[in-house]
This record gives structure tokens, sequence and C-alpha cells, in this order.
């Protein structure tokens, strides 16, 4: 299913899996947050937009830092972490991901990322 733009803003909830019409929102796995760059077309509304804003949906029960790398991986790769912070906006709903953020980017960062084998 091919997701619409919004403008400078992708709603995590749009790209929740879904079986029948129950909602998960657990955003886990490298694969995972592949896809949903791929669906987002987050390095090109980047490009376009200049910014973006990601909004968490409310009830998320989980997203995972392996997930987040995959999600941001050519963005923090190509811009760093100090720029990435200025066009990246997260809109959290009340589930903190600082802690997977920052461990995510750390492992893009590294010298060997956790992607690389």
């Amino acid at each position: 299913m091919k997701k619409k733009s919004k403008g400078n803003v992708i709603e995590l909830v749009d790209y929740a899996t879904r079986y029948m019409n129950i909602v998960n929102l657990v955003y886990t796995g490298r694969p995972r947050g592949k896809a949903v760059r791929e669906e987002s077309h987050i390095d090109e509304l980047l490009e376009q937009y200049g910014n973006l804003t990601i909004v968490i949906p409310p009830d998320v029960f989980s997203i995972t830092p392996s997930f987040l790398e995959e999600l941001f991986f050519n963005v923090v790769r190509k811009y760093g972490r100090s720029v990435f912070d200025e066009k990246i906006k997260i809109q959290n709903n009340g589930y903190s991901i600082d802690s997977q953020l920052d461990e995510a980017i750390g492992r893009i960062l590294s010298k060997k990322s956790s992607i690389e084998k």
C-alpha cells in the first residue's frame, strides 16, 4: 500500500503493521525500519522540505534502537548528529525515544555500524 505524503510530517501510525482491524504499534528491527524508511520516502521528503517532523503515536508500545537505526540511517550518515537534530523533530506524544535514538545514532556514526558486517 502506497502511503500519502503529509508534507513534511511522517506519522508512524501510518506505517504500523495491521492484522484485520488490529493495529500493532510496535516498531522493532532493522527490516521494519528499512521498510518504513522506503515507504515513507523520508530521505526524499527531507531533501524536498529541509526538515521533518516524526509523529510517534500516543499508544505506541515499543520502538527499538535497531528500528531507528535503519529508519534514520541515510539521514545521519549524510548530515551527522547536529544537523540531524536541527532537521528532524520528534513529536513523542508521551513516549520518549531519547535513549533509543542516542543508541541508534551512535551505531550509525560508529566506525563499524551494527548494520555492516
